[in-house]
């Protein structure tokens, strides 16, 4: 079963998850956002706000706690509370009430459904099968953490690539590119095999490097490597001045986010979708890449991240 990234290094944290409640404060008050005026304050049930405990999906319900609560909706922070294992159960059982999931997730690990390569397909599936448990897929983001390739700049510049479909002429023209990747993706179904067959190409064995998730960055960095498997918001990409190719053909699955929230909360507060589709038009993959690089590499706090970006886009005073 396709499984979201970051719940191959997660699974065996699940336990001390739970024993210790959370990692970003789970059941603290909300942080302060400045003082709500009377009259904007909104009579309803307190939202419960979580979050999985990666930096990204912090990031999201950070910001989703911190905007909600400036507009006056009553907010009890819960972030980091596990991930889907952990995290679902929550929400089904009204423990918490809201937090980002992927589109991608929901469809392959929560339908079992094979993967979607449509962001708008994935989005209608998910939201319709989930709306049965009483949950609601608001408005998806248009950031998708999913994989692409990444090539060196040097190399994008010779060989002018832009696209996979770029990369793959220079295959087929008889080019030796060593391409980067795991050796979990090499064998799997939706792995290499799915990628060969949707660009029509075999990859000549004697260009794949394999090594251990997470030593992609490093084995470009040392020129070991010209291209390299990665995920689209990793912000390596940045600092590492790493060209993404466009995926033109659609080879991997889509992983859009969106918050994901207990029809009853939304049943008692009807600006509640509007009000975050507010927040999520705004997150692009280029956006979350960099809001994901400022926690990450320059090593800021997620409420600060969340807070200076909700303020620069006027969603918080």
């Amino acid at each position: 079963m396709y499984m979201k990234k970051r719940s191959l290094f997660l699974v065996a944290a699940l336990s001390l998850t739970l024993a210790l409640g959370g990692v970003f404060g789970c059941g603290a008050k909300a942080p302060a956002t400045g003082s709500t005026p009377e009259n904007t304050k909104k009579e309803g049930p307190t939202i419960k706000i979580s979050s999985k405990t990666f930096t990204e999906a912090a990031l999201l319900g950070t910001m989703s706690l911190q905007y909600l609560e400036g507009l006056g909706y009553p907010v009890e922070n819960k972030m980091g509370l596990g991930e889907l294992a952990v995290i679902r159960p929550a929400l089904t059982s009204g423990q918490i009430d809201l937090y980002w999931e992927y589109t991608g997730t929901g469809v392959m690990n929560l339908m079992e459904h094979e993967p979607v390569f449509d962001a708008a397909e994935s989005y209608k599936l998910i939201k319709e099968w989930d709306a049965k448990n009483g949950i609601a897929w608001l408005e998806y983001a248009p950031l998708n953490d999913t994989y692409g390739i990444v090539v060196r700049p040097e190399i994008a510049e010779k060989y002018k690539l832009k696209t996979v479909s770029d990369y793959v002429t220079q295959v087929k023209k008889g080019e030796s590119l060593k391409f980067v990747g795991f050796p979990e993706w090499e064998g799997r179904a939706d792995g290499l095999p799915s990628f060969e067959k949707v660009y029509d190409f075999k990859m000549p064995k004697g260009d794949f490097v394999n090594v251990a998730m997470g030593l992609n960055y490093d084995t470009l960095k040392a020129q070991k490597g010209d291209l390299a498997l990665a995920f689209t918001t990793e912000p390596r990409i940045i600092t590492d001045k790493l060209v993404m190719l466009e995926d033109d053909k659609s080879a991997f699955p889509v992983y859009n986010a969106a918050p994901v929230v207990r029809q009853a909360i939304v049943d008692k507060y009807p600006t509640l979708a509007a009000d975050l589709k507010k927040l999520s038009a705004l997150l692009d993959t280029k956006t979350i890449t960099e809001l994901n690089m400022q926690a990450d590499v320059e090593k800021k706090s997620i409420e600060e991240v969340s807070s200076t970006f909700l303020k620069s886009k006027g969603l918080l005073k």
